[in-house]
């Protein structure tokens, strides 16, 4: 019987094979974020047969081919285009990284590039299967707490929260032009006993607002007084939350100036920031309000006025580095934030570009950092195995980075297939010759039988 018989069948087999992993591509080239894949094929040795010509020396070889197989299928990395969708909650990768999504059922951690992601009733990011979308929990300021993966979950409620710091922020400035009042001492009904006056709204344990003004009094050159104060009770004659901050030094440059006695030094919880602020214990904080809402004890109230990095030694009488608050001969501008908010409602959710920080956007006016997208990264991506439904598995351990760097999450936006259809039919039609030509081997070594047969005619 001939070999051809057998190789050119092995031909048939392997083009055919060719054929269904195009067709597959050509089948999903509008998946979101499908990655092409091709056929390895290795030839097959039936036996060589090596001679030595003892007159020159050489050797040769005769090598009987038993045709070919497919040895694998090798997936495309290539990053396929973007699309803008609009839509908040749907994530490409640009890198090749893929999102970490944990199966409810099993808990086992999947894979994928496909950001389709909505908001389920209970406020998970999911997929349409119901696969959690994996990040690290983030805290108010945006700095990630803990080391684990964990569901991103967005609240539909926020809880208010009292107020206990309070941040000066750029631009503040003191009017250095100012004369210190002629009426003395300081007081908050006299409009005369102080320079100028700065309100801002605080809140109780139960959301409640309550206005606190901000008295500045210039006390002598470069020097100030500043006076917290907030009439909580109306019912009540005089100031239930109070706090004085006296003899504030500034430079003859206008900077706010490092006085051991008067403005604090702490390290923030981070480790990264020296924090300058109102000695707690000179304010004065009720236990309770009219509504039942609380306040947090005094010692725990801060009002921070500037931030300098931790390397950066501040002795006194040094400018405070990057100060909050200036002197400068100009109007008086002064500009505050608080922590405390009603309760407020999920109206919104978006993920930042770039660090893929995911922020939910609620009726008080408060915009909250939830948690940040985790990206896991495959130092060989044929490690993963398909599973379907846009899912792969794997029995290695991937590293699990922040999105962010290399791996930049974008929103609004899909991965496209990077199915090439061009290339797809020069492929087909590739396979389709290389099959006809195998099978025209067929044909011929069948004729070739046929004449063998007929010589003992």
């Amino acid at each position: 019987m001939l070999r051809s018989f057998f190789n050119a069948v092995t031909g048939m087999d392997v083009s055919r094979f060719w054929i269904d992993v195009t067709s597959d591509n050509l089948a999903n080239v509008n998946t979101v974020g499908f990655k092409a894949h091709r056929p390895l094929f290795q030839d097959v040795i039936s036996s060589v047969t090596i001679g030595l010509n003892v007159t020159t020396g050489t050797l040769k070889s005769t090598t009987y081919g038993a045709g070919a197989v497919v040895d694998s299928t090798q997936k495309i990395w290539n990053i396929g285009n973007f699309k803008q969708t609009g839509v908040n909650t749907d994530l490409a990768i640009q890198g090749r990284g893929l999102f970490i999504l944990k199966d409810p059922i099993t808990g086992a951690n999947l894979y994928t590039r496909d950001g389709q992601f909505r908001l389920s009733r209970d406020g998970y990011m999911v997929t349409s299967g119901g696969f959690y979308l994996q990040g690290f929990r983030l805290n108010e300021d945006g700095e990630v707490v803990g080391t684990g993966l964990e569901n991103i979950h967005v609240q539909q409620q926020l809880d208010p929260r009292s107020t206990n710091l309070v941040r000066f922020l750029q631009p503040t400035n003191l009017n250095a032009s100012s004369e210190p009042p002629p009426t003395t001492p300081f007081n908050p009904n006299d409009p005369t006993s102080y320079n100028y006056k700065y309100t801002i709204t605080i809140y109780d344990s139960l959301g409640n607002p309550y206005q606190a003004d901000f008295f500045f009094v210039k006390t002598a050159s470069n020097t100030w007084d500043v006076h917290l104060r907030s009439d909580i009770d109306p019912t009540t004659a005089g100031y239930e939350l109070s706090g004085d901050w006296t003899g504030v030094q500034f430079s003859s440059e206008g900077d706010l100036i490092f006085d051991n006695g008067v403005i604090q030094r702490e390290l923030s919880p981070d480790g990264k920031k020296y924090y300058y602020y109102l000695n707690p214990s000179s304010l004065t904080v009720p236990a309770s309000t009219p509504s039942g809402g609380t306040f947090d004890a005094s010692a725990d109230w801060r009002i921070y006025v500037g931030e300098s990095l931790v390397s950066t030694a501040v002795n006194v009488g040094d400018p405070i580095p990057t100060s909050y608050i200036n002197q400068y001969a100009s109007d008086f501008i002064v500009t505050i934030e608080q922590n405390g908010y009603s309760k407020g409602d999920l109206i919104d959710v978006y993920v930042l570009s770039e660090d893929g920080s995911v922020v939910g956007v609620y009726s008080n006016g408060k915009s909250l950092p939830l948690y940040r997208v985790a990206v896991a990264v495959f130092t060989d991506p044929e490690e993963l195995t398909k599973k379907g439904a846009n899912l792969y598995t794997s029995i290695t351990t991937p590293t699990i980075l922040l999105a962010g760097g290399s791996e930049k999450v974008r929103s609004g936006m899909l991965e496209m297939s990077n199915v090439d259809i061009a290339k797809e039919f020069i492929n087909l039609i590739t396979a389709q010759r290389a099959y006809q030509a195998n099978a025209r081997v067929v044909t011929t070594s069948n004729t070739i039988l046929d004449e063998t047969v007929n010589l003992v005619r």
